[in-house]
């Protein structure tokens, strides 16, 4: 019994990390949404890719964000993601056009459901305009190519140039301290 006792606690030790959780965003180009996420104190991966949840729903350009919510909450990725998108562009973002580039959340979980939900309802009520961006069950994930992986550090110069020429904003400033005020206090964590 101790030695089964043993084995689960080192089995849990060389596991995963068990407090690890997901989150999926498209937001137009998914180097922009890996560069808006990357280095931050809680994400732990982010890979960048496709995403389709079901037949009925287009393709699309996103990131997969792997984080310790002991550290990093759903409500701070989702205040981070809404100041970094034009959340009333539902054709793409910026100069990246098409169905590929459309922005949508990504939701896993019922609790993750809510907190979409809300935070977009919050936006609409405060804007009295139109969300654009969808709110969709998670599907199957394709890995973009290696040369996609950690474009905005691999190439910094391409980078920053295609980031200005098409119109998105330097979401690597953003901080989900400082924009506290965007969402209520029950979304943030």
């Amino acid at each position: 019994m101790t030695g089964n006792i043993l084995l689960l606690l080192g089995l849990l030790l060389l596991a995963p990390k068990a407090w690890a959780t997901q989150a999926v965003f498209a937001g137009g180009s998914f180097w922009v949404m890996e560069s808006l996420f990357a280095d931050r104190p809680g994400i732990e991966r982010i890979e960048a890719g496709w995403m389709q949840s079901g037949s009925q729903h287009q393709r699309r350009q996103v990131v997969r964000v792997d984080y310790d919510d002991n550290l990093i909450g759903y409500g701070d990725l989702l205040t981070l993601y809404w100041a970094a998108v034009d959340a009333f562009d539902k054709e793409g973002q910026f100069c990246d056009r098409g169905a590929e580039f459309s922005p949508a959340l990504y939701v896993q979980s019922s609790l993750q459901q809510k907190w979409a939900q809300q935070s977009r309802a919050k936006l609409e009520l405060e804007s009295g305009r139109e969300i654009g961006v969808r709110i969709l069950p998670v599907g199957a994930f394709a890995l973009g190519l290696p040369r996609h992986q950690q474009y905005a550090k691999r190439s910094p110069l391409l980078y920053a140039a295609y980031r200005r020429a098409c119109g998105y904003p330097a979401g690597e400033g953003l901080k989900p301290d400082e924009l506290a005020g965007v969402l209520p206090p029950a979304i943030v964590r």
